[in-house]
């Protein structure tokens, strides 16, 4: 099951145009509208920490990143970090810029 999670997070995040962190704020903030994405999407937006948007340099959404596994606020983080070790940039929303995480490599 866990694939499925992950493709939720993503599917959710490119859909909605931001992060499955985002999505879910949005949830709490009105409930039956995500209820009702979530029903539309077939069952495939999850609405939690995990899902990253990807940007290129020039901040345009290209893609998406899902990761599950661990605690949510830790999937979030292994998404932005590989995201940011191909050059790219991670998308969050935490703030209203892509946060930057500082990539060390292991050798």
């Amino acid at each position: 099951m866990r694939p499925q999670v992950a493709m939720a997070k993503s599917w959710g995040a490119i859909g909605l145009g931001v992060s499955s962190r985002k999505s879910g704020e949005m949830g709490e903030e009105r409930p039956m509208f995500m209820t009702a994405l979530i029903n539309i999407a077939d069952q495939k937006l999850l609405p939690v920490p995990g899902g990253v948007l990807v940007q290129d340099n020039n901040n345009q959404a290209i893609g998406s990143v899902g990761i599950t596994g661990d605690l949510s606020d830790e999937d979030e983080h292994c998404a932005v970090t590989g995201i940011q070790a191909a050059g790219l940039v991670a998308d969050t929303n935490k703030n209203s810029e892509p946060i930057l995480v500082q990539f060390i490599p292991l050798n």
